[in-house]
């Protein structure tokens, strides 16, 4: 659950990190991407664990706000699951072609979509928020 949880409010700090102060921004950074540990962190800006710990909290519960609102996390998802949904289609096309004889060229172009989608896909999952 807590790997999950980290996936969850990295993808939101990639997408709304810069809607937080700066502070937040960098605390969450450095324990979400720097793996920094509350101490580390509270030693750097001269706080309490504590301190860290409610900024930390006060920034998910922010980023999860601005999901609520602005939805971009689920519409990220729901391109990704589109595109993992036609790779499949394409796949299944490029089936049928090699079932009939004379579908040659059909498979042919079933095989570049399906390169356009690989690529797409990887475009996705490099994609950069900033």
């Amino acid at each position: 659950m807590e790997i999950a949880k980290n996936l969850y409010i990295s993808t939101l700090l990639d997408i709304y990190g810069d809607l937080l102060t700066e502070r937040q921004r960098e605390m969450m950074s450095m324990y979400y991407y720097d793996d920094l540990s509350l101490t580390e962190i509270a030693e750097q800006y001269n706080v309490t664990r504590q301190g860290v710990h409610d900024a930390l909290k006060h920034g998910e519960d922010a980023l999860e706000h601005y999901d609520d609102v602005l939805g971009l996390a689920q519409q990220n998802e729901q391109y990704k699951k589109d595109l993992y949904e036609f790779k499949a289609q394409a796949y299944e096309a490029l089936e049928e072609c090699r079932k009939v004889s004379f579908a040659k060229n059909i498979a042919d172009k079933v095989i570049v979509l399906l390169e356009n989608l690989d690529s797409k896909i990887e475009e996705y999952e490099n994609k950069d928020y900033e």
